[in-house]
């Protein structure tokens, strides 16, 4: 069967051939695992320059005001209780990971109610993981150039992390980040231990794309000089990274150039 991505992924990865990297070798548990290098720099596959068509230019069209249902702080924070996703078992979890008294009381009760009051933003499962509203984040859409559909051969997966692969992409397909493709295209994909040395993230080739995309020529923001305008002042924030780069939707005429072959049927 083939897959493809209806979420837009984060960074585009690409792996090297045997002859043009080093392999290290890394043993996790009873597990051997082989990493390899990523690509250097000098060989990155770069956008190409176009024309932007008028369709895929940036427009913002906000209606309304999204923040009018925000709730207000309570002068006096209530004591916790239970709501929604924001069980008693999770805010435990959470207080273990605050334990070094980083937060003064009265701040871990708050963050504990803000928590509660949007727990709906975030998710703690798979199965809770959302996206984006598409009135205020339309659908994805990459303009490129004409080409011919490319059809890469996939990395063979090692037997000894094989289901665990497998389940990883049954879940993605469960909570519709992968779905059902019948496609010209195939990317190489690939398998990459995660931080904590255990896990296992699935990394897309997306080189083939990227070498008929027509590029953006926009700057990032500045990040640094976005941070002086916060001199001085006080804020807090809280972030759920859970989601990553998934919470945005690909448009359903870029999909196919994902297509990437399942390791099962």
């Amino acid at each position: 069967m083939e897959l493809r991505q209806s979420r837009a992924a984060g960074k585009a990865v690409v792996i090297v051939e045997e002859d043009n990297k080093k392999v290290s070798l890394e043993e996790v548990g009873d597990t051997v695992y082989f990493a390899k290098k990523y690509k250097l720099v000098a060989l990155k596959v770069k956008p190409v320059l176009g024309t932007l068509l008028e369709r895929f230019r940036i427009i913002i069209e906000i209606t309304g005001d999204p923040l009018k249902d925000l709730p207000k702080l309570p002068e006096h924070l209530p004591e916790f209780s239970p709501k929604g996703r924001y069980m008693v078992e999770r805010k435990e979890k959470l207080d273990l990971e605050h334990m070094s008294n980083f937060l003064w009381p009265e701040e871990q009760k708050l963050m504990h109610w803000i928590v509660a009051e949007q727990n709906q933003a975030f998710a703690w499962e798979d199965n809770e993981r959302g996206k984006f509203k598409e009135e205020y984040f339309p659908a994805i859409e990459i303009l490129t150039v004409v080409h011919i559909p490319w059809v890469e051969r996939p990395f063979r997966i090692p037997p000894a992390i094989h289901n665990e692969v497998c389940s990883i992409i049954k879940r993605k397909i469960d909570t519709g980040v992968y779905e059902p493709s019948n496609s010209s295209y195939h990317l190489r994909w690939c398998c990459v231990i995660k931080k904590d040395r255990k896990s296992l993230r699935i990394v897309h080739s997306l080189e083939p794309l990227n070498r008929v995309t027509i590029t953006h020529s926009g700057l990032p923001l500045a990040t640094e000089e976005l941070a002086m305008h916060f001199a001085g002042r006080v804020y807090g924030e809280i972030l759920d990274l859970y989601v990553r780069y998934n919470e945005r939707v690909l448009a359903e005429c870029l999909r196919d150039l994902t297509t990437f072959q399942m390791p099962f049927v």
